[in-house]
């Protein structure tokens, strides 16, 4: 059995068995859906006096009109849950790691005692977070920039494929191989932190060390899991046609599926799984 069926197979055991597991994932759902209405009540009173100079500051004031903001509400939706990662994602993920500790080593789970451990590494976790998610945005961003500027420069071609090819399916492509790769790379820096109890650099070296040693396992992991969020990320690519030939609430359910099925199954089955992968490698020494 191949590292990665072995760490899959062990994650999915441990999920049924222990769904208190589940439990740091269900908190940040829980949140996200939270912010999700409240961006969607933006251009409601009281929340219009609140939020709605923002909104009107950086996109405009048709964006607070019905069914405009349902244009805006993909692109807040995912930068508050960056937000949201950074701030809370980090610890709970930290948590998440020190319950699967204890499940590998068949003790019993305890969530304040996880959550104590991952409070003590907090500044850590969201340091590591923070570096994650601002390098995945940045990299996005300045692909789509030179993508547009190539474009708007007169060209009507790149490596004989069309513009509108390269700025939908081919970007996408990019942002989810991206989204792949970094997160590969810091993946085994919280799992470093909370069972190793490293320092912040020295666990992002050894996750790089580590994603280069388990380079194709981890590339399955955490890949797998993510192809079944790809539907949600072009529905949402999509979202002047939902509103003009579905119905503009729908953009809102989309993002609602999009929640339950990053949060309550990719990030469990990925934070589990490459867990269980580097408890499995250090047991046989193919650590650090």
């Amino acid at each position: 059995m191949g590292q990665q069926a072995k760490a899959y197979n062990t994650s999915i055991k441990s999920l049924k068995n222990h769904p208190a597991l589940f439990l740091p994932f269900i908190i940040f759902a829980i949140l996200e859906v939270i912010t999700l209405i409240i961006i969607y009540l933006v251009p409601q009173m009281p929340l219009r006096l609140v939020l709605g100079p923002v909104i009107r500051t950086f996109w405009g004031e048709r964006f607070l009109h019905y069914p405009a903001n349902f244009l805006l509400l993909p692109k807040l939706a995912s930068l508050s849950r960056m937000g949201l990662a950074v701030i809370f994602s980090s610890l709970l993920s930290g948590v998440a790691v020190a319950l699967v500790f204890a499940v590998y080593n068949k003790k019993q789970i305890k969530f304040k005692e996880a959550f104590r451990a991952a409070l003590k590494k907090y500044s850590s976790l969201f340091i590591v977070v923070l570096i994650f998610t601002l390098l995945f945005y940045f990299l996005v961003r300045l692909v789509t920039i030179v993508l547009v500027s190539y474009f708007i420069a007169g060209h009507s071609r790149l490596l004989f494929l069309k513009a509108g090819l390269w700025m939908g399916p081919i970007l996408s492509a990019i942002n989810f191989m991206l989204a792949l790769l970094i997160q590969s790379a810091f993946v085994y820096a919280i799992p470093l932190l909370i069972i190793e109890k490293q320092k912040l650099i020295k666990a992002v070296i050894g996750s790089f060390v580590l994603f280069k040693k388990l380079f194709i396992p981890t590339l399955i992991l955490v890949g797998l899991p993510m192809l079944v969020y790809i539907p949600i990320i072009v529905l949402n690519s999509k979202t002047a046609f939902l509103i003009d030939k579905v119905f503009p609430e729908f953009v809102l359910w989309v993002y609602f599926f999009g929640i339950v099925i990053s949060s309550l199954l990719i990030d469990p089955i990925v934070t589990v799984s490459t867990t269980f992968l580097y408890l499995l490698n250090k047991e046989q020494g193919i650590g650090l």
